[in-house]
């Protein structure tokens, strides 16, 4: 029994720094937050989906609250015409785009915090810092900068306008997020941000898994893990859909 009893103690002893670090990622408790759920279950016939997030500030402020995606390298492409045939003449390549990014503000963002400090939490689609690849003008990249935000949003992957936090009471919020259909997957962050008079009191993140289940992550797996076998399969099996088609509606 003793010898439990150390042992016990021993392994508090080693995980209580792991402990206070754990403790220390979400700030100093003034702000805590929730999702009604910590997963978006892509199947077959997925639409979308709503997601609800609550939380309570015990500070006043004004707050901000973000969700983000994995970050990948994308590139944008201008067309124009050659010859009178519009093809692809230019393009601009960016690291560190957020595959999925939206966000929730119970104020204007200029009313929450300085551009420097929203910047460097990546609050608003002006503060995205994406990283260009190759040398070309200031003013060339920021126009594809603006043509990649475009094209994010017409996809739904950005948001066209920040959403509103709603207060139940003095300390209560909640917010919400669609997530479209064709959302990408893989793991997202979830941080909201509590300000004071221009300055961050306080931010809480948590996780968001966005995944394929069932039928449609099989055939996913299958497509990315068997590439030329799932090419033959879609071939052979048009081919026998054309056929059968012509032989149904074959006349005699």
């Amino acid at each position: 029994m003793r010898f439990f009893l150390c042992l016990i103690c021993f392994s508090f002893v080693l995980l209580l720094p792991f402990a206070t670090v754990l403790a220390e990622d979400n700030g100093n408790g003034l702000l805590t937050v929730e999702l009604t759920a910590d997963h978006v279950d892509i199947t077959t016939g997925f639409h979308g989906a709503q997601l609800s997030l609550f939380g309570v500030k015990k500070h006043e402020g004004e707050l901000a609250i973000v969700i983000r995606g994995t970050e990948r390298r994308m590139v944008v492409r201008s067309k124009g015409q050659v010859m009178g045939v519009w093809m692809n003449k230019a393009s601009q390549a960016f690291r560190q785009v957020p595959v999925y990014y939206d966000l929730a503000l119970s104020a204007k963002g200029s009313d929450l915090a300085p551009h420097d400090l929203l910047k460097e939490h990546g609050i608003g689609l002006d503060a995205l810092d994406f990283e260009p690849v190759g040398r070309k003008t200031p003013e060339t990249i920021e126009r594809f900068k603006e043509a990649l935000i475009r094209n994010k949003q017409t996809q739904g992957h950005f948001p066209l306008d920040p959403k509103d936090i709603y207060f139940l009471n003095g300390d209560f919020f909640r917010t919400n997020f669609y997530v479209p259909s064709n959302v990408p997957t893989g793991d997202y962050t979830v941080t909201a941000y509590l300000f004071e008079d221009g300055k961050l009191l306080d931010r809480y993140e948590t996780s968001l898994r966005v995944a394929q289940i069932g039928f449609s992550a099989r055939l996913y797996d299958f497509a990315h893990g068997q590439g030329l076998l799932y090419g033959l399969s879609a071939v052979l099996f048009a081919v026998m859909a054309g056929w059968s088609a012509y032989m149904f509606l074959r006349k005699d």
